[in-house]
């Protein structure tokens, strides 16, 4: 509307479209369970500076807490309790960052309520959790997103442009014969959340699950787990694991080896690479959880000469992500992290736990 138009001299349909904003324009309007430290960066930033995304309410066990946050990134209210922000009539969506142990009943619960979630990785305690909230997601039509923040940085496409040979380079790499994922971060002993049993926690659940969603994603097939180790630190958490996977072949040719590897032992030295080899070459990529952070794409042939060299630039993985989603609940294209990927994640993860000795959480 102009200054010099009043509304009562225009047809009263253009009033009410003008005055009332349908779903795709209106600002996404995010409610947050819990005052995780993981919110910062993977949200409130994010919000910041994204056109149409709003974070309208927040709660936490420690209100103490959620008041901080709240007032620190701008957030418009605290509420009393996670079901309060369910049930808000202004938020259209969840934010779910809570501890792993509790994402299948607060995901379940906003899903049922009618709000969209994104929910932090991995999905849930285990497999058959992960497979009854993406059951949910589909029988109450909305939409049920896990945070695995690096598949929507331009990285992630040029990863997979280098494997399928698609990009201007051609088949650079050749067919696949061997894939090594790892990311170590020494964590706490004292860090309850990633350190307890009850709370799901463990190495690979809050660091490996990247790892094991890297290689099936290069692989582009789900793997069997041929056999894993793992370190114990308080009982039945692992500190330290190791995994031998076994990828189908293409169009039944030779099986391709995966190897995985996460530690958050204290003396453990913090990085994260994927390395791809091939028959006619070697892709390797230094961070690929955090490209954002600095990258390295780095591919060489087998006469040793280098054919590719490069960092992917762009902005936060987390700034992509939230873009995503937004989009997405604006009628946009479906998203890659959710819906059967989530589950065959945990299927993965909970068999590398059995392979190992240990229980799988939540179980």
């Amino acid at each position: 509307m102009t200054e010099s138009t009043p509304a009562e001299s225009r047809p009263a349909e253009s009033t009410q479209a003008e005055s009332t904003p349908t779903e795709s324009t209106r600002a996404l309007r995010i409610g947050v369970l819990g005052a995780a430290k993981i919110s910062k960066n993977a949200l409130f930033l994010p919000v910041a500076d994204t056109e149409g995304v709003e974070v309208v309410a927040i709660a936490a066990r420690d209100r103490s807490r959620a008041e901080a946050q709240a007032g620190e990134y701008g957030v418009g209210r605290v509420e009393d309790s996670y079901e309060a922000v369910i049930a808000a009539d202004d938020v259209d969506a969840i934010y779910n960052p809570l501890p792993i142990s509790l994402h299948h009943r607060w995901t379940i619960d906003a899903l049922r309520a009618g709000k969209h979630v994104l929910c932090e990785k991995p999905l849930a305690s285990n497999a058959v959790e992960a497979a009854e909230i993406v059951a949910v997601a589909s029988e109450t039509g909305m939409h049920m997103i896990e945070a695995f923040h690096w598949r929507y940085h331009p990285m992630a496409d040029r990863i997979r442009a280098l494997v399928d040979g698609t990009g201007p380079e051609g088949s650079v790499i050749g067919a696949m014969r061997r894939i090594d994922a790892r990311f170590n971060v020494p964590i706490p002993e004292a860090d309850d959340v990633r350190q307890s049993w009850e709370l799901s926690g463990g190495a690979l659940m809050d660091l490996g699950c990247y790892p094991a969603q890297w290689a099936r994603f290069v692989a582009g097939s789900e793997p069997t787990v041929t056999a894993a180790t793992m370190t114990e630190g308080r009982p039945k958490v692992d500190i330290r694991t190791e995994i031998a996977l076994e990828f189908p072949g293409v169009d039944g040719g030779q099986p391709v080896a995966g190897h995985l590897f996460t530690s958050m032992e204290r003396d453990t030295e913090r990085g994260a690479s994927l390395t791809v080899e091939g028959d006619a070459g070697v892709l390797e990529v230094t961070n690929p959880i955090a490209p954002h952070l600095g990258n390295r794409v780095v591919v060489t042939s087998h006469d040793g000469s280098v054919v590719v060299d490069e960092e992917v630039g762009g902005r936060s993985t987390y700034h992509y992500q939230l873009e995503a989603f937004r989009d997405l609940l604006r009628g946009g294209p479906s998203l890659p992290t959710g819906g059967d990927d989530s589950i065959a994640t945990m299927k993965l993860i909970d068999a590398a736990y059995v392979a190992a000795g240990l229980t799988p959480r939540g179980a």
